[in-house]
C-alpha cells in the first residue's frame, strides 16, 4: 500500500514523494500496515473549478479521495492529480506551500495527525 506525501524541501519549496505503508500484518481480510495516530476526521465535499491559490497544510493530514479529481502543485513546478482511491499526506506545513484545484465534483475524508 502507498501513498504520496508533499513535503517541503531544504529548497523551501513542495515536493511529492511516493511512501510505501508496508504490511505489518497478514489478517484474513487483507493486509494491514502498521497503525498510524490521528487527532482528527472531517468530510469534504467540493465542486468543480475551486481553486486554493498558494497556501501550505493547516496541519499534517491524509486526505483520502473518495470521489472526483483534484490537481496539487508542488511550488517546485510537480503537478499530480488525485483521484478516488488516492491518498495524500499534506505535510508542507513551510515554505511556498502548493495549489489546489478541483477538477470535478468529488468527497474525501481529511484525517488530521501530529506528524
Amino acid at each position: 500500500m502507498k501513498f504520496i506525501k508533499l513535503y517541503t524541501g531544504d529548497d523551501n519549496k513542495s515536493h511529492f514523494t511516493e511512501i510505501d505503508a508496508g504490511v505489518e500484518t497478514a489478517q484474513p481480510l487483507g493486509n494491514y500496515s502498521k497503525k498510524y495516530a490521528a487527532t482528527g476526521l472531517m468530510f469534504r465535499d467540493f465542486e468543480k473549478g475551486a481553486i486554493f491559490d498558494w497556501h501550505t497544510a493547516p496541519q499534517p493530514q491524509y486526505i483520502i479521495y473518495l470521489e472526483g479529481l483534484v490537481e496539487v502543485e508542488a511550488s517546485n513546478g510537480e503537478k499530480r492529480i488525485f483521484q478516488a482511491g488516492d491518498i495524500l499526506f499534506a505535510a508542507n506545513l513551510t515554505g511556498q506551500g502548493h495549489i489546489t484545484r478541483t477538477l470535478s465534483k468529488g468527497k474525501s475524508i481529511i484525517v488530521t495527525t501530529l506528524s
